[in-house]
């Protein structure tokens, strides 16, 4: 998440706790759509998929009612490609209220400075653009040349209206792995804040973008040192907290973080309004009772390290604790941290 103002942190605290506390997942994410412009090597999705099953802005807003999530991710696929996306974030978040709090995930071909206006209009809090290369090999990693340049356009353009809201998403693999600081690099020239995770093989079977060798885990290891060095000095551009990035190598180390509290914490809703309690699981349920019955007590999945999932797994002290320190900061809406000058 990017920073907050310390309003905004109470408010999103002031529902959360309860619903942690109580075991109700807080974190809800909506992929709107299967469909994808880009066709990603680490991700099982790509293409159009015609005739989908897709609810609309109604269907959204009784969702919001029986599931009262404190933070709702808009995802795909690709959600740019919803005709109705604007209208769904409407529906998803009321005009005026502070929750939930807002993200949407795009891989930023279809964006324009309309569009994140637009969005912004709505009521998103962060706008997330994936990343996985710092330069044209993004363009042969997703499937979709000349993406790298409409992102260096874009993005700068975007960041240089002073809302301080995107937040670069970059998955990290064997692939990409020796270039994270490069990437990084690529955020700040931006003007724009960047958050990192772990390739799961879950989405695709394919073990050759994971990182198990001791040669590949020790490059791992020098690339984090650096960003935490980086991290330092960088005015609060890396979004991971220093306990992410350690989970993010024993994820790596291991081959697996058992715990998952998919269906517990956070849940996926699919395009045609059924939940799940992770996108990498295929099972569709018709309600939380269902998936705290069939599925939580059964739950011995290990095989991804996502960040929602990394944070919600946290003590509640600790992760309120990690809020506050790292989430919360006091500026005028267009005032920028660590922007680049």
């Amino acid at each position: 998440m990017k920073k907050l103002t310390r309003t905004e942190t109470a408010s999103i605290l002031a529902k959360g706790i309860p619903a942690y506390i109580a075991g109700y997942p807080t974190v809800v994410s909506l992929e709107m759509t299967y469909s994808c412009c880009n066709d990603c090597k680490h991700c099982n999705m790509g293409g159009i998929i015609e005739d989908e099953k897709r609810i609309g802005p109604e269907g959204y807003r009784k969702l919001m009612k029986r599931l009262k999530p404190v933070i709702v991710q808009v995802s795909g696929g690709e959600p740019l490609l919803r005709k109705d996306l604007v209208e769904v974030l409407k529906a998803v978040k009321p005009a005026g209220s502070a929750a939930p709090y807002l993200i949407v995930v795009t891989n930023g071909w279809l964006l324009t400075e309309e569009k994140y206006l637009a969005m912004r209009e709505a009521g998103i809090n962060q706008l997330s653009i994936s990343l996985c290369f710092p330069d044209e090999r993004h363009d042969q990693w997703r499937g979709t040349k000349g993406l790298f340049a409409k992102l260096d356009k874009t993005i700068p353009a975007l960041a240089a209206l002073g809302h301080d809201d995107i937040v670069l998403n970059c998955a990290i693999t064997r692939e990409n792995m020796p270039y994270i600081m490069d990437i990084a690099r690529v955020a700040e020239r931006w003007g724009v804040s960047i958050s990192y995770s772990a390739y799961s093989v879950l989405r695709t079977g394919n073990r050759d973008y994971t990182i198990s060798s001791e040669e590949d885990l020790e490059q791992l290891h020098g690339q984090f040192d650096q960003l935490r060095s980086y991290k330092e000095l960088n005015c609060g551009r890396i979004m991971n907290a220093d306990f992410n990035l350690q989970g993010t190598l024993e994820f790596f180390e291991k081959g697996e973080m058992k715990s998952c509290s998919a269906g517990k914490r956070f849940l996926v809703v699919t395009p045609q309004g059924t939940l799940k309690p992770c996108s990498m699981h295929d099972k569709e349920y018709t309600s939380i009772r269902q998936i705290k019955r069939e599925f939580v007590p059964y739950n011995d999945c290990g095989g991804c390290y996502v960040s929602i999932r990394s944070y919600l797994e946290r003590p509640l002290p600790a992760l309120i604790k990690e809020y506050f320190a790292q989430h919360s900061v006091d500026r005028k809406p267009n005032e920028a941290v660590g922007a680049v000058r």
